[in-house]
C-alpha cells in the first residue's frame, strides 16, 4: 500500500507515544474515522456503477449465446461443508517453457503458502516428503510462525523488550528451519519488525546487524516508511552495504544428482549445475532440494565481487523414489482428467492425496511477466475441479504475492468440493467463485484500530491499492480457458 510517509514536522515518533495529547488524539481518531467513511463511501460509489455498467470492474458471468439460464452438470460436483480433518491437499509446479525452472518453483512454493492458510486441509505430510523435512524443523517453523506473531503484536503496543526478545527468538526458529523454508517473506517480515524494534529501543548496532543482513539476504525488502518512522528508515539505509549498487559476488551450486532445484536466500535460482550472480557480499544461504529427497544447506561467506562455490549430495527419501521423475514428467499431463495411470496419478500416490493441484508456468508477453495455469484434480474420481489463469510479475518480491492471491481462492474452493463418484465419470469443472483475500492484519491482544499511530496515518492519508485478477473456471469438454460451452467465470478487482 502506497501512503503519504511520516514526516517528523507532521507526526510524533513511534518512540514517544505519550507526546500526543488526549485531545489530539480524539482530533485523529476523528479524522481518521471520516477519512475511512469517505473512503468507504466512494469505493461503493464506484462499485454500483461499474455494476450498472457492462464493461465495468465488478465481478460478472460471461456467458456464451447459446447458453442458458440454468446451471448444467451441477449435480456432479457439490459445494460441502467443511468437516472432520480436512482433505490432504498438495500443490505441485512445472514449467511449460524452458528456462523458467526457477519462475515455476517459486510460483508452486507461493501456492503451498496459501494452501497452508486454507482451514482444515492437511498438506503437512505431502509438503514434508515433497520438501523433505523433518518433524523438528516442522515445529520449530510453527513455533517461528507464532513467534512471529507475538513479537509484531509487542511492537505495536510498543513493548519493545518483548518484542525483541520474541522476534530474535522468531528468526532463530526460521534459521533452524530453513530446510523447510521455501517463502522468504516470513523471516523478511521477522527482521524487520526485529531491527525496528531494536532501532526503536537504543540499540541501534544490533539494529545495523539485523538490516544488514536483510540487505544481503533479500534486497528486495525494505521498511514500509508509511508503517515505521524516520528513525528506522535511517537505521536501514546506514546498513546498506557498499557494494549495493554494484553486487558483483556469486556462487556456484553444484549436485549429485543434478538437475536439482538451487535455492540462495530461500528463493528458487534454478536447477544443477549453476552460477547465481549479481548477489552483495555477506553471507548467502544456500540450499539444494529434489522432490522427496532430504535437501542440503549451507550458510556460505562471499566477499563483495568474489566468488564462492559449493556441492550437495542428497538422498531421495525410501517412501519417494521417483518423485522427482513424475513431477518433470507431468509437464507433458494430460489436465483433462487425473487418469488411472501417469505422473500426476503417480505424484497424488506417492504423497497420498486426496486432492492434487498443478501449476504450469508459461512463457507470457514480456520477459518480466509469467502466464500461470492452475488446475486441480480430485484424486478419487480423476475429475478436474477447478481451472484457472492469470499472468503475473517475475520480480523476486512481486511473484509472490501475486501468485498467493491468484490461487488462494481457487485452492479454498478446492477445499470445500465434493465429486460425486455415482454420476458420470466425464470430468467436469464447476463453476466456482474466485475470491480475492487481503493480507490480514497482525493479530494479537489488540485492534490495529486502538493504535493511536494507526490514526496518525489514516488523518495523514488513506490510498488504496488495487490488483486485477482474472480466473476462469471452465468445464473441461472445450478447447481452451474461457472458450467453454458452458461460459466461465472472470472476476475483477
Amino acid at each position: 500500500m502506497n501512503a503519504v510517509p511520516f514526516s517528523t514536522s507532521s507526526a510524533p515518533s513511534l518512540r514517544h507515544p505519550a507526546r500526543l495529547a488526549p485531545r489530539t488524539l480524539r482530533f485523529l481518531r476523528a479524522l481518521g474515522m471520516f477519512a475511512l467513511s469517505s473512503a468507504a463511501l466512494s469505493s461503493a460509489g464506484v462499485a454500483r456503477a461499474q455494476d450498472e455498467d457492462e464493461g465495468g470492474g465488478g465481478p460478472r458471468r460471461v456467458v456464451p449465446a447459446e447458453a442458458t439460464d440454468t446451471e448444467t452438470e451441477t449435480d456432479s460436483v457439490v459445494v460441502a461443508e467443511a468437516e472432520g480433518p480436512g482433505l490432504r491437499i498438495y500443490v505441485v509446479a512445472v514449467t511449460m517453457t524452458d528456462g523458467l525452472d526457477a519462475v515455476a518453483q517459486r510460483a508452486g512454493a507461493a501456492a503451498r503458502a496459501a494452501l497452508r492458510e486454507v482451514p482444515s486441509v492437511d498438506w503437512q505430510h505431502p509438503d514434508q516428503l515433497f520438501l523433505g523435512y523433518d518433524d523438528d524443523a516442522l515445529t520449530r517453523i510453527e513455533s517461528a510462525r507464532a513467534r512471529l506473531a507475538e513479537g509484531r503484536q509487542a511492537y505495536l503496543n510498543f513493548e519493545l523488550d518483548q518484542a525483541a526478545a520474541v522476534l530474535e527468538a522468531a528468526v532463530a526458529d526460521f534459521d533452524h528451519s530453513a530446510g523447510a523454508l521455501e517463502d522468504p517473506q516470513e523471516l523478511a517480515d521477522a527482521l524487520v519488525f526485529l531491527g525496528s524494534s531494536l532501532a526503536l529501543n537504543g540499540r541501534s548496532r544490533d539494529a545495523v546487524r539485523v538490516f544488514s543482513r536483510l540487505h544481503v539476504q533479500m534486497p528486495h525488502v525494505s521498511p514500509d516508511p508509511a508503517v515505521f518512522p524516520p528513525e528506522v528508515i535511517e537505521r536501514f539505509e546506514a546498513a546498506r552495504p557498499r557494494d549495493a549498487s554494484s553486487a558483483g559476488a556469486s556462487i556456484t551450486i553444484e549436485s549429485d544428482p543434478p538437475g536439482a532445484i538451487a535455492y540462495v536466500d530461500f528463493v528458487a535460482r534454478g536447477v544443477t549445475p549453476l552460477t547465481v550472480t549479481g548477489l552483495r557480499g555477506g553471507d548467502h544461504v544456500v540450499r539444494v532440494s529434489r522432490p522427496g529427497a532430504t535437501p542440503f544447506y549451507q550458510t556460505i561467506n562471499v566477499r563483495s565481487m568474489r566468488s564462492a562455490e559449493t556441492s550437495a549430495f542428497l538422498i531421495d527419501d525410501p517412501r519417494a523414489v521417483g518423485l522427482n521423475e513424475s513431477l518433470i514428467a507431468a509437464r507433458d499431463a494430460d489436465i483433462s482428467a487425473l487418469g488411472d495411470t501417469g505422473p500426476l496419478r503417480d505424484i497424488a500416490t506417492v504423497l497420498e492425496l486426496d486432492r492434487i493441484a498443478l501449476i504450469r508456468a508459461s512463457s507470457a508477453d514480456s520477459d518480466d511477466q509469467v502466464a500461470l495455469e492452475l488446475v486441480v484434480f480430485d484424486v478419487a474420481t480423476g475429475r478436474r475441479l477447478v481451472r484457472g489463469a492469470g499472468t503475473t510479475p517475475t520480480a523476486i518480491g512481486d511473484l509472490e504475492p501475486a501468485v498467493h492471491h491468484l490461487v488462494s481462492g481457487s485452492l479454498a474452493a478446492a477445499a470445500t468440493v465434493r465429486a460425486d463418484t455415482e454420476t458420470s465419470s466425464e470430468p467436469v469443472d464447476e463453476e466456482l467463485p474466485f475470491e480475492h483475500h487481503e493480507e490480514p492484519a497482525p493479530t494479537g491482544g489488540g485492534s490495529i484500530v486502538e493504535e493511536w499511530w494507526f490514526w496518525t496515518i489514516i488523518g495523514v492519508a488513506v490510498v488504496g491499492a488495487g490488483v486485477g485478477i482474472g480466473v476462469g473456471v471452465a468445464t473441461s469438454q472445450g478447447g481452451g480457458l474461457g472458450q467453454d460451452p458452458n461460459g466461465h467465470v472472470v472476476l475483477e478487482f
